[in-house]
């Protein structure tokens, strides 16, 4: 396939994107050439190459005479509609955790109730599934409740107790809590219609079946990794009308580590943006490159 010089191409098409391992990671489990991620849910992937310049001027007017470029960069925006715990460990530049039978992670809840018309604390349901829920109060993790108000009597708005032994119940709770109201704490009990918030921990291990648990841990002396990285996506053809396959390969790109996540009631979704910068790498045939652009029609 030659190069014509009065052929042209429109670029309409998001690109996938994959990333593949430069060095050995035992610890993570990652060796060179593996496939580390795989995007094929972007919204954009913007190229953007900038360079530095600088000219000698002289003569009448001081016009440019001469000039120098350098210090070009090449930075890669990914915009991605949709994300994974692995995407979000790779732009974070965290670890990602799972229990084990040595190692427990903490969920930390909290629901609100509506207290009975026996004077008792129900036990909370989870305020997405709606699966009645049975917190646990252990060592060093209390269940701690905040009695909201709202009920038959309003002095007991305020008050607050914590749990430190024993498990909530599906038939009720006997609680009684510490009012501060009036510089009095004394125990108080909760009465019919007021609401509490309970907070509490769960404590997750490898040995649970009907639910697991997953952490991102972001350290303050880990970043993002640099990798290779493969784009691909089409370009159309003005003569034929027909796409054709067209890829960008960087053989070292660092991923940055500037990150915003948007979490907000209005608007369109959040999306999640990785940004790269590209570095210098050196070819087979020994020279220096940045990115390659290829464009192909193979069978």
């Amino acid at each position: 396939m030659g190069v014509n010089i009065f052929d042209k191409y429109g670029i309409k098409e998001v690109a996938n994107v994959y990333f593949e391992a430069l060095d050995d990671d035992p610890a993570a489990g990652v060796y060179k050439g593996d496939i580390v991620l795989f995007l094929d849910t972007l919204k954009t992937s913007t190229i953007e190459t900038t360079a530095e310049n600088t000219a000698a001027q002289g003569g009448w007017g001081n016009p440019k005479l001469i000039q120098w470029d350098y210090g070009k960069e090449i930075n890669i925006t990914l915009t991605d509609a949709l994300m994974s715990l692995e995407s979000l460990r790779f732009m974070l530049g965290g670890a990602i955790k799972k229990p084990t039978a040595t190692k427990s992670l903490v969920v930390r809840h909290t629901e609100e109730v509506v207290v009975d018309s026996n004077n008792k604390v129900p036990a909370p349901k989870d305020h997405l599934t709606g699966v009645t829920l049975y917190p646990e109060a252990t060592e060093g993790h209390p269940i701690r409740l905040i009695n909201l108000g709202g009920g038959t009597d309003s002095t007991t708005a305020g008050a607050r107790t914590q749990i430190t032994s024993g498990k909530m119940t599906a038939e009720g709770n006997s609680i009684t809590f510490k009012n501060p109201a009036a510089g009095v704490n004394e125990q108080t009990a909760p009465t019919y219609g007021d609401h509490i918030r309970i907070f509490w921990d769960e404590i997750v291990t490898d040995e649970r079946t009907d639910e697991t648990a997953v952490e991102v841990t972001i350290s303050p002396d880990t970043f993002p990794g640099t990798y290779k990285v493969v784009g691909d996506t089409f370009m159309r053809s003005e003569k034929t009308g027909k796409d054709e396959p067209f890829q960008f390969i960087i053989n070292k790109a660092k991923v940055q580590s500037n990150v915003t996540l948007t979490l907000e009631a209005e608007g369109d979704p959040s999306t999640f943006e990785m940004t790269l910068n590209v570095l210098r790498s050196t070819n087979d045939a020994g020279e220096n490159e940045m990115m390659k652009l290829v464009r192909y029609n193979i069978a």
